[in-house]
């Protein structure tokens, strides 16, 4: 039978092996070979110090951070991402760091305005958007708020162009709200000349007083018809009805007016705004702060003519006396007075002068 004995220990070493895991240390003497029973083998295993193996944690990676996302034409200015306001291709965006000292990425923005950078780990940076000549930024932070529909750009400042320093905190990989909102140049639609308004239309004898344009009630000749600003403080044209009652009366542009009937004594209003036809009626106010004028109204850019300002005069004859032509007389040209000469006086010599007096 094999018996179990240990060979003969020479020196006493340091011994270390790897049991289940663990670091074995024991000061044992060198030898060939180690018991082979169990509890032999336990008795020299006691002599040993047991430490746990700490593997060391692998280091991550850092993942790149993606940023983005929208550069809009802002068209009515307000800072806010509003419904038919499309974005703007080809704007160019940078990632920096946060003092502006390295640029870190670079893109172009695509054709719908959205654009995506990359920071290569978490940190400090700020994004900046190049303009193009003639376009400038809307104001910052608007949008009631919400930071999907604002723009994240300063618009001036010392950090003009930038947003302003953005955090990336190690567990971020993505951030889609960083959008910048500018007012892209236009070329001025040309300015068109503005086409004078024809106002217009008819003056005529209310024999019975009702406002009415009736049948057998006609127009009355040379009757003053002028054109006012709103605030009757203003004449821009006169003329005077033919001799049917109709006239015409040119307003230079667009705008807020009045029409006003010159009337002598004796003569009056018709009520106005009867019979809820607007083209019988009359439009000239009988009495108040506004007698004789009517009531102020608005000439729109689209409009070249207005031919339902109507006027009912009561006691009216057939034709107002027709006005003469104002002369102009042409001033007398006052004669320009003739220089006075100036004489030159004459010096003699005394001496010959004395001498013709006393020759004999």
């Amino acid at each position: 039978m094999r018996q179990n004995t240990p060979q003969q220990i020479r020196s006493p070493r340091i011994f270390q092996w790897t049991i289940a895991g663990l670091l074995c240390v024991g000061l044992v003497g060198l030898t060939l070979g180690l018991p082979h029973s169990p509890a032999a083998r336990a008795d020299v295993e006691a002599q040993f110090t047991f430490f746990p193996i700490n593997t060391a944690t692998s280091t991550r990676t850092p993942t790149p951070i993606n940023l983005g996302n929208f550069v809009w034409d802002d068209i009515d200015g307000d800072g806010a991402q509003d419904a038919g306001e499309p974005g703007v291709a080809g704007i160019q965006v940078q990632l920096w760091n946060s003092a502006k000292s390295l640029l870190v990425a670079a893109t172009t923005t695509s054709g719908t305005g959205s654009y995506a950078l990359v920071a290569p780990t978490p940190g400090n940076y700020r994004i900046r958007v190049i303009l193009n000549a003639g376009d400038f930024f809307t104001a910052k932070d608007l949008a009631a708020g919400d930071d999907t529909k604002d723009s994240d750009i300063n618009p001036s400042g010392l950090d003009a162009g930038f947003t302003d320093i953005i955090s990336i905190a190690s567990n971020v990989i993505s951030m889609t709200s960083i959008d910048a909102g500018i007012v892209v140049f236009k070329t001025p639609t040309p300015t068109r000349t503005p086409t004078p308004i024809n106002i217009g239309n008819f003056v005529w004898g209310d024999t019975n007083g009702n406002g009415i344009q009736d049948a057998g009630e006609t127009g009355v000749g040379a009757a003053q018809v002028q054109l006012w600003n709103a605030a009757k403080t203003e004449l821009f044209y006169t003329a005077y009805t033919n001799a049917s009652g109709a006239y015409t009366v040119i307003a230079p542009t667009p705008g807020d007016y009045r029409i006003r009937v010159v009337v002598p004594i004796g003569v009056s209003f018709s009520p106005k705004d009867q019979g809820g036809d607007d083209l019988k009626d009359s439009d000239i106010n009988p009495s108040g702060t506004n007698l004789g004028f009517s009531d102020s109204f608005t000439i729109a850019s689209n409009v070249i003519s207005t031919t339902s300002w109507d006027v009912g005069l009561i006691n009216a004859p057939a034709s107002f006396p027709t006005p003469s032509p104002t002369l102009t007389r042409t001033p007398t040209q006052t004669p320009t007075p003739s220089p006075t000469p100036t004489l030159t006086p004459i010096v003699l010599d005394q001496r010959l002068y004395l001498q013709s007096l006393h020759r004999p």
